[in-house]
């Protein structure tokens, strides 16, 4: 057998499921479309084969020095993860900064920093857990290192996993270190089960989450040094492969982030056909050849330099594409990805790893290590960008802030403000805090007393009710656009509800939950309230990853005319805005509750105008949907004016 005995010999194949690997996550983060379709909507399930790889030969490796020597030496496994993961990793960093202070704006520079420190403790996966809880969030495929969070994982893994195989040794019974690994990876599935049907975004960063996967490669490797030929020889032993390779490439191709409770218990039989495949592909057996052949060697050797090099390259060519993605710019994409990562492998990979000596290595390491972080330290003060391109910019916006972050934290401020116990961010956007929940916001100075209810977009309204503030008062309650009935129950129950003279909802509306919005306000009607159902607003994409204002500016640079951009905004109107709103004027009817249309308030269709910029020229939306503080003074302003209250 190839793999039989202790010592820990070269397999080509698995090099070839390394490229296997590293191709799925790569075709996955180009996003490429066929009639709307992702033609490999589940390849970042190459991560977790990487994950059942990397256990495996960790693993094997660690239970050699065990057997042979009765111990681990800490210094040396470290030592080799650092020789292995560090150098290209602080290549990819140095070399992405100066395109950084090229590409970014200031509030993604800052977040640019703070993902490099992220990434020099390897808690990368904290980081964005967090940062993409955030309601709002820039798209994860602008972030030039989010994909860095599956490195953080395996080394919090590494931290604790040689502890725990020395204590399963140290027990001295018979397979204590199989059942061991089989328990952890069966309470790490559990968990990960549980995570995923309650906070899939948690689960999906954790490590707990994780950990199974990178035990199921363990448990495999522990396997092939006490029974290395266990079930290899049965009668279908040469249908294994095969039928694994399948599985793992079916789900690949049918496998969608989100329909599925990943990583839970539908990721199993995905992990179990790469530990068939692992287990099963010997020499001489034909999915092994073709896993063994040179190209798939080649890729698979490059596959860490691969994995690095992709996502910088993707998000930085994302963010520099205005016109939206070509086929011509995915197959620039791809190509620089090769050349950098086969130069970063033969010129810093494997001299670092395997020739550089020690001193010389650690010294490189921690001045580029101390760069990278004094860098990321100075990333949040703009003066560190280059101050003619922000002068540029300036000129260009006339007067307008060209960073959507920064605005979009100023829509909050408000609410913020007057709100001190409430997070920004998702928990604001859509839930209820205890400040909207128990406090009574109104004063009683004898004006009518409004309720805006809502997700974020109740938010927007709230901000223009509050810039427009005459002889009324305002309060908030954030709301789930699903309108469930716990959820409205409690909104039923808090003091501002009890109080309101008027209830405004205005959310971001789901046409599949109409029977839920119903009842709610049925059951608002049925506490003798006036109600107001505020309609959706309209809703912009433009071609490429920006605003459609963003995109107008810069796309047409020293010709742009802010007075033609609200003519253009209705080519790049999305058309499911009108129909849902005609719904929703319906159920209004039906409930005889009067409808506000929030698109009409933006658009006008008798002109073939919508307003992206305020008639003192000011930015209306931050992003496709969600109002400014000036877009909302200004659009609610409007709606006063055309007796919203009356």
């Amino acid at each position: 057998m190839h793999n039989s005995g202790h010592k820990l010999t070269y397999r080509p194949e698995i090099d070839g499921m390394r490229c296997i690997a590293v191709m799925a996550v790569l075709i996955y983060h180009l996003k490429i479309t066929v009639a709307g379709t992702s033609i490999l909507p589940g390849g970042f399930l190459g991560v977790d084969l990487f994950f059942v790889l990397s256990g495996f030969l960790i693993t094997k490796i660690l239970l050699e020095e065990l057997h042979t020597q009765g111990r681990i030496s800490f210094g040396r496994f470290y030592a080799r993860r650092a020789r292995r993961i560090l150098p290209p990793l602080l290549l990819v960093m140095l070399v992405s900064v100066p395109v950084a202070l090229a590409v970014l704006l200031p509030s993604e520079l800052s977040r640019f920093g703070m993902s490099l420190l992220a990434n020099l403790f390897f808690v990368s996966n904290v980081f964005w857990a967090d940062q993409l809880g955030s309601y709002g969030a820039q798209s994860s495929l602008l972030q030039p290192f989010l994909h860095t969070w599956s490195l953080a994982i395996e080394e919090q893994f590494y931290l604790l996993f040689p502890l725990v195989l020395i204590g399963l040794f140290r027990i001295g019974a018979r397979n204590a270190i199989w059942i061991g690994l089989v328990a952890l990876a069966l309470i790490s599935l559990a968990i990960a089960h549980l995570t995923t049907l309650h906070r899939a975004d948690l689960s999906f960063f954790s490590p707990l989450s994780r950990a199974w996967e990178l035990l199921a490669g363990s448990g495999l490797a522990y396997l092939s040094q006490k029974r290395p030929d266990a079930l290899r020889t049965g009668r279908f032993a040469g249908f294994v492969p095969i039928f694994s390779l399948l599985v793992i490439v079916g789900y690949f191709v049918a496998f969608h982030f989100g329909q599925y409770t990943h990583p839970g218990l539908p990721t199993f039989p995905f992990i179990l056909a790469c530990c068939s495949l692992l287990w099963f592909a010997q020499p001489g057996e034909p999915v092994t050849k073709v896993l063994s052949a040179s190209p798939f060697v080649f890729i698979g050797k490059l596959s860490y330099s691969i994995y690095l090099w992709h996502f910088p390259v993707f998000a930085f060519g994302r963010l520099t594409n205005l016109d939206g993605v070509t086929a011509a710019d995915y197959a620039l994409w791809v190509v620089v990805t090769l050349a950098l990562s086969a130069a970063g492998y033969y010129a810093i990979e494997k001299p670092f790893r395997f020739r550089i000596p020690g001193r010389a290595f650690a010294t490189t390491t921690c001045m580029v290590t101390l760069a990278i972080a004094i860098f990321a330290g100075l990333s949040s003060f703009t003066n560190v960008l280059s101050q003619h391109r922000l002068a540029k910019l300036d000129a260009l916006y006339q007067g307008n802030n060209y960073d959507n972050e920064v605005l979009r934290k100023q829509s909050w401020s408000i609410l913020k403000n007057l709100n001190p116990d409430s997070k920004e961010g998702e928990p604001q956007a859509h839930v209820a805090s205890r400040h909207e929940k128990e406090d009574l916001w109104f004063k009683d100075t004898g004006g009518p007393k409004i309720l805006v209810v809502g997700n974020s977009h109740s938010k927007d309204f709230f901000n223009g009710l509050h810039l427009n503030a005459n002889e009324y008062e305002v309060a908030r309650y954030g709301l789930r656009s699903d309108f469930a009935k716990s959820e409205v129950d409690a909104l039923f129950a808090s003091p501002n509800f009890a109080a309101a003279d008027l209830v405004m909802v205005a959310t971001k509306y789901n046409s599949t939950k109409m029977a839920n919005l119903s009842a709610a306000l049925q059951g608002m009607r049925a506490r003798e309230k006036r109600v107001l159902l505020i309609g959706n607003t309209a809703e912009f994409e433009s071609p490429g990853e920006l605003p459609i204002f963003d995109w107008y500016l810069r796309r047409s640079g020293d010709h742009a005319s802010l007075e033609k951009l609200n003519a253009l905004a209705p080519r790049y109107e999305v058309a499911s805005v009108a129909p849902l709103n005609l719904t929703l004027r319906a159920l209004a009817e039906q409930l005889d509750i009067r409808f506000v249309s929030r698109r009409d308030l933006v658009c006008d269709d008798a002109v073939g105008s919508c307003r992206l910029m305020t008639p003192d020229g000011k930015k209306a939306m931050f992003d496709g949907h969600h109002w400014t503080l000036e877009g909302a003074r200004y659009f609610v302003g409007r709606a006063l004016e055309q007796g919203l209250l009356e």
